[in-house]
């Protein structure tokens, strides 16, 4: 039986979970040339149009 706090908890994890993994990849991004992540970001900006 999952009590309000147990998944507040949760979902708070979560949350900072998502959180980290973005500033993680921000991270590993602003270490790149902005060959690499200009690259990255057309990508998904294409892939928005077709997809």
């Amino acid at each position: 039986m999952n009590t309000d706090f147990e998944t507040e908890f949760e979902t708070r994890s979560d949350r900072a979970s998502l959180e980290s993994k973005f500033w993680r990849f921000a991270r590993y991004l602003s270490t790149r040339r902005i060959e690499c992540w200009g690259f990255f970001i057309a990508g998904l900006m294409i892939g928005g149009i077709f997809f």
